[in-house]
């Protein structure tokens, strides 16, 4: 695969597939006016993308809100519910996440915060051993991030020097996700990311997500609203790999397209295609695994 081939929510780590969104907002506050019953939603608050028809609505406190896929509905409730009452408010007002950002506006995006995607290497940050080999991994929220170690002892020295371990793992994601990197300008100013054929882009992780930017100005920006530019990132990353996926068969379960239009997210860089959206936590459980199979097909493909 070429470097400017091969980055949740998710957005959604869930079940978001991943599409361009439409720009069907213009007749939306007319639409939820004379239709009680209508969705006062456009976009999905999980998937951040346009809502589908057939996939089950719910009723909250006198307001229908819709989904892009079986599932979202059940995280959807899960949420705070001042972050669910922020979102109705949002997207009566036309400004719910996923909205703008259809429109190429995303600096006018509500902020929302950025779930974590699981930690996706294969070994553990402290002791180097594999995941696994001393049974079930231990996973860990630390900071806003998942972390998983091969045993307890581990989580204890990794908190008594968290930066040091941080480092070690930022700099082993930036290496496992540079490859499939699908932009080759700056999320944010639209710059170049090299310069007479140098790399000049400042690499972080966020939320075990790489995202490159050409300045430190532009690395303040990104923190104002990570949510906006990781989904423009994602999107990119999928559009970018759709078209050449190796695979022609779910990792999990059945032939791609077999239960309808796949599933998609986005893992570590990597579109993951699926036969339907209940496959998906499987890989999430487990992402390491799957990713290395998803590497191979890659390999394979392109020698």
């Amino acid at each position: 695969m070429k470097t400017t081939l091969m980055t949740t929510l998710i957005a959604c780590a869930c079940c978001a597939p991943v599409s361009l969104a439409q720009d069907h907002h213009g007749d939306h506050a007319d639409h939820a006016h004379h239709d009680t019953n209508a969705p006062v939603n456009t976009m999905c608050p999980i998937g951040q993308e346009p809502i589908v028809e057939g996939v089950p609505t719910i009723e909250y406190k006198g307001n229908t809100i819709a989904f892009c896929c079986p599932g979202c509905d059940k995280e959807f409730m899960g949420w705070d519910e001042s972050k669910r009452d922020a979102f109705v408010a949002l997207a009566k007002a036309g400004k719910e996440p996923g909205e703008h950002h259809a429109k190429g506006d995303v600096k006018a995006m509500d902020a929302m915060p950025v779930k974590s995607q699981p930690y996706t290497l294969s070994t553990c940050p402290v002791s180097g051993e594999p995941l696994g080999s001393m049974g079930d991994p231990v996973v860990k929220e630390i900071d806003g991030r998942e972390v998983r170690f091969c045993c307890k002892m581990c989580v204890g020295r990794f908190e008594k020097n968290k930066d040091e371990y941080f480092k070690k793992i930022d700099e082993q994601m930036i290496a496992d996700q540079l490859p499939y990197y699908p932009m080759t300008t700056c999320a944010i100013s639209g710059e170049p990311l090299s310069e007479d054929g140098e790399d000049i882009a400042i690499n972080l992780i966020h939320a075990n997500r790489l995202v490159r930017l050409c300045c430190k100005s532009c690395v303040k920006e990104f923190n104002k609203n990570p949510g906006a530019y990781i989904a423009k990132i994602d999107k990119a990353a999928a559009d970018a790999q759709r078209a050449d996926y190796p695979l022609d068969k779910c990792m999990i379960g059945g032939k791609l397209g077999s239960m309808g239009d796949p599933s998609e997210i986005v893992l570590a860089g990597r579109l993951v295609r699926f036969c339907c959206a209940m496959c998906e936590p499987k890989v999430i459980a487990d992402p390491a695994k799957y990713l290395a199979q998803l590497d191979e097909a890659w390999a394979k493909q392109n020698p």
